[in-house]
């Protein structure tokens, strides 16, 4: 029962240093929406999702928070602040052609649109709730 405790303390210890991890990228974040004009909320709760905070293969090895593919499979970054810029980029390009709930976003985002939608319309609750902190 301790060691099973134990293990589970840790998990939560990492998957928690990963979600702040996530917080940290905030400044680039608003920065980027910003630039572009997109919404900073959507961005952050895109990356979650995508990423599962910040825990996905595509995190870690190549620094593809978003999920954003490319000609051969998931692009490769040289940091986390490039995949964020990439991603408001990408999401003005959807705004200026009209794309700009998250229904219409999904079907050029992904294939799982009911399940993208719902997983990440939840983390911007959670996000705007103050979850892993403030925004601002």
């Amino acid at each position: 029962m301790r060691v099973t405790m134990t293990i589970l303390t840790g998990l939560m210890m990492v998957l928690t240093a990963q979600a702040e991890l996530v917080a940290a990228l905030r400044p680039s974040i608003r920065e980027a929406a910003a630039k572009h004009g997109v919404d900073p909320v959507l961005m952050e709760a895109i990356i979650r999702h995508e990423s599962a905070n910040a825990t996905s293969s595509a995190a870690r090895r190549k620094n593809n928070l978003a999920g954003i593919m490319g000609r051969r499979g998931q692009r490769r970054y040289e940091s986390k602040e490039a995949c964020v810029q990439d991603l408001a980029a990408l999401l003005a390009k959807y705004r200026a052609k009209g794309r700009v709930t998250l229904v219409q976003i999904s079907r050029a985002y992904c294939s799982n649109h009911q399940g993208w939608v719902r997983g990440v319309s939840a983390y911007m609750s959670n996000i705007r709730a103050g979850k892993w902190g403030k925004t601002q």
